[in-house]
Protein backbone atom coordinates (compact mmCIF):
# COMPACT_ATOMS: atom_id res chain seq x y z
CA UNK A 1 0.00 0.00 0.00
CA UNK A 2 1.49 3.66 -0.82
CA UNK A 3 -0.92 5.56 0.71
CA UNK A 4 0.47 8.06 3.34
CA UNK A 5 -1.20 9.24 5.98
CA UNK A 6 -1.02 13.10 7.43
CA UNK A 7 -2.52 13.98 10.49
CA UNK A 8 -2.40 17.61 11.76
CA UNK A 9 -4.93 19.23 14.83
CA UNK A 10 -7.37 21.50 12.89
CA UNK A 11 -8.92 21.82 9.68
CA UNK A 12 -7.01 24.71 8.79
CA UNK A 13 -3.82 23.52 9.53
CA UNK A 14 -4.68 20.42 7.35
CA UNK A 15 -6.14 22.92 4.24
CA UNK A 16 -2.69 24.49 4.66
CA UNK A 17 -0.59 21.48 4.31
CA UNK A 18 -2.89 20.29 1.21
CA UNK A 19 -2.37 23.91 -0.28
CA UNK A 20 1.41 23.88 0.32
CA UNK A 21 1.70 20.67 -1.42
CA UNK A 22 -0.65 22.07 -4.58
CA UNK A 23 1.33 24.99 -4.76
CA UNK A 24 4.81 23.32 -4.66
CA UNK A 25 3.36 20.93 -7.84
CA UNK A 26 2.81 23.88 -9.79
CA UNK A 27 5.98 25.18 -9.27
CA UNK A 28 8.26 22.14 -9.75
CA UNK A 29 6.20 21.12 -13.05
CA UNK A 30 4.79 24.31 -14.80
CA UNK A 31 2.84 22.06 -17.13
CA UNK A 32 0.71 20.13 -14.90
CA UNK A 33 -2.75 19.14 -15.12
CA UNK A 34 -4.12 18.89 -11.71
CA UNK A 35 -7.92 17.84 -11.37
CA UNK A 36 -9.79 19.57 -7.95
CA UNK A 37 -12.76 18.02 -6.91
CA UNK A 38 -13.04 19.26 -3.03
CA UNK A 39 -17.05 19.13 -2.05
CA UNK A 40 -17.32 20.07 0.82
CA UNK A 41 -13.36 20.56 1.90
CA UNK A 42 -13.34 23.62 -1.12
CA UNK A 43 -13.37 26.58 1.20
CA UNK A 44 -10.56 26.70 3.80
CA UNK A 45 -8.18 24.51 0.57
CA UNK A 46 -9.14 27.28 -2.23
CA UNK A 47 -8.42 30.75 0.98
CA UNK A 48 -5.17 29.11 1.82
CA UNK A 49 -4.10 27.72 -1.51
CA UNK A 50 -4.25 31.71 -2.63
CA UNK A 51 -2.45 33.12 0.24
CA UNK A 52 0.34 30.40 -0.66
CA UNK A 53 0.28 31.35 -4.18
CA UNK A 54 0.17 35.08 -3.10
CA UNK A 55 3.50 34.55 -1.09
CA UNK A 56 4.97 32.43 -3.39
CA UNK A 57 4.08 33.14 -6.78
CA UNK A 58 4.70 30.48 -10.01
CA UNK A 59 4.41 30.54 -12.62
CA UNK A 60 1.09 29.39 -13.94
CA UNK A 61 1.07 30.50 -17.90
CA UNK A 62 1.20 26.31 -19.02
CA UNK A 63 -0.35 24.93 -16.51
CA UNK A 64 -4.00 23.29 -16.82
CA UNK A 65 -6.83 22.68 -14.33
CA UNK A 66 -9.83 21.11 -14.26
CA UNK A 67 -12.31 22.26 -12.09
CA UNK A 68 -15.49 20.48 -10.56
CA UNK A 69 -16.28 22.47 -7.84
CA UNK A 70 -17.02 25.62 -9.77
CA UNK A 71 -14.43 27.61 -8.00
CA UNK A 72 -13.46 29.20 -11.40
CA UNK A 73 -13.21 32.76 -9.99
CA UNK A 74 -10.63 31.45 -7.03
CA UNK A 75 -8.24 30.08 -9.84
CA UNK A 76 -8.05 33.12 -11.82
CA UNK A 77 -7.38 35.11 -8.94
CA UNK A 78 -4.11 33.09 -8.81
CA UNK A 79 -3.28 33.44 -11.59
CA UNK A 80 -4.23 30.76 -14.11
CA UNK A 81 -4.72 31.62 -17.51
CA UNK A 82 -8.39 31.48 -18.57
CA UNK A 83 -8.54 29.37 -21.81
CA UNK A 84 -6.41 26.70 -19.14
CA UNK A 85 -9.19 26.52 -16.42
CA UNK A 86 -11.60 23.94 -17.51
CA UNK A 87 -15.07 23.68 -15.87
CA UNK A 88 -16.12 20.18 -15.86
CA UNK A 89 -19.26 18.38 -15.95
CA UNK A 90 -19.30 15.94 -12.88
CA UNK A 91 -20.53 13.12 -15.77
CA UNK A 92 -17.49 13.61 -18.17
CA UNK A 93 -15.13 11.21 -18.74
CA UNK A 94 -12.25 12.89 -17.44
CA UNK A 95 -9.15 11.17 -19.14
CA UNK A 96 -10.77 12.05 -22.72
CA UNK A 97 -11.73 16.02 -21.73
CA UNK A 98 -7.73 16.07 -20.72
CA UNK A 99 -7.03 15.02 -24.04
CA UNK A 100 -9.52 17.14 -26.01
CA UNK A 101 -8.70 19.99 -24.31
CA UNK A 102 -5.45 20.18 -22.25
CA UNK A 103 -3.13 18.26 -24.14
CA UNK A 104 0.64 19.48 -25.39
CA UNK A 105 3.98 18.15 -26.17
CA UNK A 106 5.08 19.16 -23.03
CA UNK A 107 2.37 17.58 -20.91
CA UNK A 108 1.11 14.51 -22.93
CA UNK A 109 -2.41 14.58 -21.61
CA UNK A 110 -1.19 12.84 -18.75
CA UNK A 111 -3.28 13.76 -15.20
CA UNK A 112 -0.34 15.46 -13.16
CA UNK A 113 -2.41 15.14 -9.55
CA UNK A 114 -5.78 14.45 -8.33
CA UNK A 115 -6.85 17.03 -5.54
CA UNK A 116 -10.18 15.81 -3.46
CA UNK A 117 -11.66 14.56 -0.72
CA UNK A 118 -13.39 11.59 0.80
CA UNK A 119 -17.08 11.71 1.79
CA UNK A 120 -18.54 11.04 4.58
CA UNK A 121 -19.72 7.76 2.74
CA UNK A 122 -16.94 6.66 1.08
CA UNK A 123 -17.30 7.92 -1.95
CA UNK A 124 -14.40 10.28 -3.77
CA UNK A 125 -14.53 13.97 -4.90
CA UNK A 126 -18.19 13.91 -6.13
CA UNK A 127 -20.40 10.67 -6.76
CA UNK A 128 -20.63 11.42 -10.21
CA UNK A 129 -17.29 11.79 -10.83
CA UNK A 130 -15.38 8.55 -12.20
CA UNK A 131 -12.94 8.43 -9.68
CA UNK A 132 -12.97 5.22 -9.15
CA UNK A 133 -12.18 4.11 -12.81
CA UNK A 134 -8.16 3.43 -14.52
CA UNK A 135 -9.56 5.86 -17.12
CA UNK A 136 -10.57 8.49 -14.73
CA UNK A 137 -8.73 10.10 -11.82
CA UNK A 138 -6.69 7.11 -10.80
CA UNK A 139 -5.01 7.68 -13.96
CA UNK A 140 -3.13 10.68 -11.68
CA UNK A 141 0.49 10.53 -11.03
CA UNK A 142 -0.31 11.79 -7.02
CA UNK A 143 -3.34 11.71 -5.40
CA UNK A 144 -3.75 14.64 -2.30
CA UNK A 145 -7.11 14.21 -0.43
CA UNK A 146 -8.25 16.46 1.79
CA UNK A 147 -10.69 14.86 4.64
CA UNK A 148 -11.63 16.81 7.40
CA UNK A 149 -14.78 16.47 10.27
CA UNK A 150 -15.82 14.03 13.11
CA UNK A 151 -18.38 12.78 10.04
CA UNK A 152 -16.17 11.57 8.12
CA UNK A 153 -14.25 9.63 11.09
CA UNK A 154 -16.33 6.24 10.05
CA UNK A 155 -15.09 6.66 6.40
CA UNK A 156 -11.59 7.18 7.14
CA UNK A 157 -11.70 3.75 9.79
CA UNK A 158 -13.26 1.52 6.65
CA UNK A 159 -10.42 3.12 4.40
CA UNK A 160 -7.93 1.86 7.23
CA UNK A 161 -9.40 -1.27 7.47
CA UNK A 162 -10.29 -2.05 3.59
CA UNK A 163 -8.55 -4.73 1.70
CA UNK A 164 -7.61 -3.21 -1.84
CA UNK A 165 -8.93 -5.67 -3.58
CA UNK A 166 -12.28 -4.87 -1.94
CA UNK A 167 -13.63 -2.37 -4.98
CA UNK A 168 -17.18 -2.44 -3.39
CA UNK A 169 -15.72 0.73 -0.81
CA UNK A 170 -14.94 3.02 -3.90
CA UNK A 171 -12.25 5.21 -1.27
CA UNK A 172 -10.56 1.56 -0.93
CA UNK A 173 -9.56 1.86 -4.65
CA UNK A 174 -7.17 4.52 -3.76
CA UNK A 175 -5.16 1.88 -1.46
CA UNK A 176 -3.65 0.10 -4.99
CA UNK A 177 -2.78 3.62 -6.05
CA UNK A 178 1.07 4.11 -6.54
CA UNK A 179 1.22 7.57 -4.23
CA UNK A 180 -1.99 8.23 -2.54
CA UNK A 181 -1.67 10.95 0.41
CA UNK A 182 -4.69 11.34 3.26
CA UNK A 183 -4.78 14.67 4.95
CA UNK A 184 -6.57 14.68 8.26
CA UNK A 185 -7.63 17.13 10.79
CA UNK A 186 -7.35 15.61 14.33
CA UNK A 187 -11.56 14.79 14.11
CA UNK A 188 -11.69 12.83 10.84
CA UNK A 189 -8.57 11.01 12.16
CA UNK A 190 -10.34 9.17 15.27
CA UNK A 191 -11.65 6.38 12.65
CA UNK A 192 -7.54 5.20 12.79
CA UNK A 193 -6.43 3.12 15.18
CA UNK A 194 -5.40 4.93 18.28
CA UNK A 195 -1.38 4.08 17.35
CA UNK A 196 -1.58 5.01 14.06
CA UNK A 197 -3.54 7.85 14.72
CA UNK A 198 -0.90 9.08 17.36
CA UNK A 199 2.18 8.17 15.65
CA UNK A 200 1.01 10.66 12.53
CA UNK A 201 0.04 13.31 14.30
CA UNK A 202 3.39 13.15 16.01
CA UNK A 203 5.34 13.22 12.88
CA UNK A 204 3.62 16.24 11.92
CA UNK A 205 2.09 18.00 14.59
Amino acid sequence: MAMNFKIFETEGIASQYAADIVRKQFNNNPTSIVVFALNDEHNHFYRELHEEMAINPVDASQIHVFDYDNAGAEFLNMGIVKDQLHSVKKTVNIDEEIKETAKTKENKGKLTMFVGTINADGTVGYREVNSDSDKGLLTAREIVLLVTGADKANAIAQLYSTSETNTNFEAGNLKSHRMTTVILDWEAAQGLPADVREYYYSVFS
